[in-house]
């Protein structure tokens, strides 16, 4: 899967992009009307939500609002929360899910990777989301502790038959 922003596709570079998901990161958005312009176009949509977000921007809209629009548009294929930790607060999110919404973890902090294998052994998850920056702020950028836990979620994915995604580059524009 490749996901980039729904920002990108306001440039002409990125118009005609084919074969990707859009990425929404709800901190970004300001209200449900311009969530709803940005989930209503002919992509499949990755939403994803910044739980326990600290830096700004933070979040104006909730997880009900979430829900709220993928009930209405099917195309909002992914689901995303940030800081999942735990099997149970998996669980509760895949719970309120609509059928045709699959959800991806975003494990973010040394206690998700250590968890993770619990977490993907116990729910019907395809994809996580790794957050290297995040990961790294979390051990106190310990690098080898770091690069340790990274693989260690890397491995506990390819264990449970789950794909791990990463940010690979980031794209200026002038």
């Amino acid at each position: 899967m490749i996901l980039i922003s729904n920002h990108l596709t306001q440039l002409d570079q990125f118009k005609k992009l084919k074969n990707v998901v859009i990425r929404i990161n709800m901190a970004h958005v300001k209200d449900e009307e311009e969530l709803e312009k940005f989930v209503n176009v002919p992509y499949d949509i990755f939403l994803d939500y910044p739980k326990g977000r600290s830096k700004p921007p933070r979040p104006t809209l909730h997880i009900p609002d979430a829900l709220k629009m993928m009930r209405k548009y099917k195309n909002i294929k992914y689901f995303a929360v940030s800081n999942i930790q735990t099997n149970s607060e998996t669980q509760m999110i895949i719970s309120t899910l609509p059928t045709h919404v699959s959800f991806v973890p975003k494990i973010e902090t040394w206690m998700g990777v250590v968890k993770l294998d619990k977490i993907l052994k116990n729910n019907p998850i395809k994809y996580i989301m790794l957050d290297g920056e995040d990961l790294y702020t979390s051990v106190y950028n310990d690098q080898e502790m770091f690069l340790d836990l990274k693989s260690r979620a890397g491995r506990t994915c390819a264990n449970n038959n789950v794909t791990m995604l990463e940010l690979y580059g980031v794209i200026f524009n002038g």
